[in-house]
């Protein structure tokens, strides 16, 4: 059985913790791609250092929608 695109599990980028779209309290796009993060201190953290989140999110293999 395939996950639906709203329930598919994708890491907050700021903190790791895993979650579904649906379950994303907020999401950002940056750069052509769409970030969930799981609360509102995680969202501000990842617009005020961007790349510093993105940058661990590659090194990490994660990768966003």
């Amino acid at each position: 059985m395939r996950l639906s695109h709203e329930e598919r599990s994708l890491p907050d980028p700021v903190c790791g913790m895993d979650l579904s779209r649906k379950a994303s309290v907020e999401e950002l796009e940056y750069k052509g791609r769409v970030y969930y993060f799981c609360a509102d201190v995680c969202c501000r953290a990842f617009k005020e250092q961007p790349e510093k989140y993105v940058q661990q999110h590659r090194q990490h293999g994660i990768r966003s929608e």
